[in-house]
């Protein structure tokens, strides 16, 4: 039977699941234990936004607002998409070198 899922893990993977990364899981009963400690972990990101650094304010807005969708598309001239036509490998030869120096 062929794998349906055209990129990425085959289906079913589980590998990357939240529950397997150990650092998060890590982080996360920490915040569970001490919420006084992440609390001044934000206010500290906060205060460095305020302060200019770029970095802290980044962190702040993406998780606001959420990163920015990034995504790439070919389009044809007339804005469908674009047909392929041909795809080619061509093996070059290698420069000769130069021999009058």
């Amino acid at each position: 039977m062929a794998d349906k899922n055209l990129g990425g893990a085959p289906e079913g993977n589980t590998n990357a699941a939240k529950e397997h990364r150990l650092i998060t899981s890590a982080l996360r009963r920490a915040v569970v234990q001490n919420p006084d400690k992440l609390r001044k972990a934000c206010l500290k990101v906060l205060d460095e936004a305020e302060e200019g650094n770029l970095n802290a304010f980044n962190v702040i807005a993406d998780r606001l607002d959420g990163k920015p969708h990034q995504s790439t598309s070919l389009e044809g001239p007339d804005g469908g998409p674009v047909k392929v036509e041909q795809i080619a490998r061509q093996l070059l030869e290698p420069k000769a070198k130069d021999t009058d120096s």
